[in-house]
Order: structure tokens, then sequence, then C-alpha cells
């Protein structure tokens, strides 16, 4: 017997499916929290089989995304539990929420190695979009970064500065833009308000691992921290960004070369990063450090199910 039922009657059982299905971004019940509360539209669902939570859905808007005809799901069925209607369950769930939303399409997140979620997609009609090549970086041994920068910038950070946060975002929506996405919108963080509850707050900011390069009291880039498994010491490259008219100078790998270094004066364990495949330019900061390959991360999309 398959039931659903709302996320928050056990959000730590939310929390644990997510993080063993996707296994590459581990997620927190506070994560999870967060989310409730900043990202528009968002709704959770946990899926119980003869009373055992084995799934989890969620459905919801990403800040900027409200004029798109896509919503964001998640669909995530524990192993031992697949192939016995749970994911499809979800999927129905998660797409009334997108109708009600007035959304004809979802977009989910995977990894190529989950062979069975591959499968699923495929099979429900939702083709790969987008891919990210993941990384990740041991920082036992990991030699220390030197943080070379252009002579009129300097870099600070959000917990020293605060009031940059506008300037952030601002250079978010700039950067955003440029990412490669093929979307019916162009990538956006959403307005300040949005982006500053969402990435400026909640359980995994981190504003001393928030830098910020500044020329004058202009923001031209920042690059952002956030834990992902606070208690194992693994932190994700959240964002790096730099202003169009400040790129090519050395500013995102000074940037990234800041967050390494914090994160092993921190006692960090490992840095998880990616970026689409398209995004050469950011790859080509990442090549310059010892990060090593994770499974591909795809970006599927396909209709939502039908009304039944």
């Amino acid at each position: 017997m398959i039931k659903l039922v709302a996320g928050t009657t056990d959000t730590t059982a939310a929390a644990r499916i997510r993080t063993v299905v996707v296994r590459w971004i581990a997620t927190a019940p506070e994560t999870i929290g967060h989310y409730r509360a900043t990202v528009p539209m968002f709704r959770d669902w946990l899926a119980l089989l003869d009373g055992e939570p084995v799934g989890l859905g969620a459905c919801f808007l990403m800040p900027g995304g409200q004029e798109s005809a896509i919503a964001v799901a998640f669909n995530c069925v524990l192993a031992e539990a697949r192939g016995r209607g749970v994911g499809t369950a979800i999927y129905r769930q998660v797409s009334a929420h997108a109708r009600s939303l007035g959304k004809s399409h979802l977009e989910v997140a995977g990894f190529e190695d989950d062979a069975g979620g591959v499968a699923f997609a495929k099979s429900h009609g939702f083709v790969v979009v987008g891919r990210t090549r993941a990384l990740r970086l041991l920082l036992d041994g990991c030699p220390r970064p030197s943080i070379d920068l252009p002579e009129d910038i300097v870099v600070t950070t959000l917990a020293e500065r605060p009031e940059l946060g506008r300037g952030v975002w601002e250079t978010a929506c700039e950067a955003m833009a440029d990412i490669p996405y093929d979307g019916d919108i162009p990538a956006s963080p959403g307005s300040f308000s949005e982006f500053a509850a969402l990435r400026l707050a909640g359980p995994n900011y981190i504003a001393e691992a928030t830098f910020v390069a500044v020329h004058g009291s202009h923001v031209v880039g920042y690059g952002q921290l956030s834990w992902e498994d606070r208690a194992a010491g693994i932190s994700d490259h959240e964002m790096l960004a730099v202003r169009r008219s400040w790129r090519g100078r050395g500013i995102a790998s000074a940037l990234k070369a800041a967050q390494i270094a914090w994160a092993l004066d921190n006692g960090l364990s490992e840095l998880r990063t990616g970026n689409e495949e398209r995004n050469v330019a950011a790859r080509g900061v990442n090549a310059k450090f010892p990060y090593t390959p994770l499974p591909d991360q795809l970006l599927y999309r396909g209709p939502v199910a039908p009304d039944t």
C-alpha cells in the first residue's frame, strides 16, 4: 500500500531518503525546512510503503521562475522500494501541484550513475536538457593555493561587510543570465528579497565563506561556499560569479582560491562543485585546482503527468 503524506510528517526521514538516493548532495532536515520557508510555492510529500517512509517528492518554483512554464521537482525513491509504483505516485502528486501553478512541464535533477532513475525518467517522456560536470576536492593533503588578485581589487566577506549583499545579488543577476540553460526564460536569482532569504540566510549559509571582490565600493564578483554536510566537513561551491566587464582578469580564480584556503584553515574535509558542461569559462577555473570527477549530474525535462 502506497500513501503520500505531508513532508512535515517526518522531515528527518525525508532528508535521509534524499541524501541516500542522491548520494552526492547531502540534505539535512534544516535544509528542507529552509526551502519550505523561502522557496516559492514549495510543497513536499513523504511516500509511505506499507507504513514505512521510502520516497520523497517535492515541487516548487525557483525564484525568478514565475513566468516559466516549468516547475522544479524532486522524485527520490529508495532502491529497495523501486518497481512498486512509488515513483509513479510521486510523479502524479508533483504534477498535480505543478498544474495548480499553471505549469505544463517539470525539471528534475539526477545523476548519470543512477540507472534506475535514468530509466524512470526516459519511460515517462523526460529528456536530458543539461549536464553538469560534478567535481570534488579532497582537502587532506591539498596544497594551499595562492590568491592572486589584480592590484585594484580587494577581497572581503559578507561577514565583514554585510552591506555588500545587494551588490552580490546584482552580480548574480548578471552572471546567472549567462549560464547555459535551455529553458523558456533565462536563469535568475529572483528578487533581492528572495535571493537574500534563500542564499544569504539559513542553516547552510556561511557569511565568513561568502567572498566578495570589490573595486572601490563596487562589487565585481563573489564566490560562496555553503554547508552541504557540516558534521562531515563537506561544503558546496554555491556560486562563483564575476560581472561581465571584469571577466578575464583572474578574479574568479582568486575567489576560488580564497574558498579553498578558507576550507583548509577551518578543517573541512571536502569541497564539491560542478558546472554545466557548456560553461567553458567556469570549468577552466576549476581545472586550475586538483578537483577529481564525480558522476555527471543530469537535468531532465518532461511533461506533467496526465490529470486522471
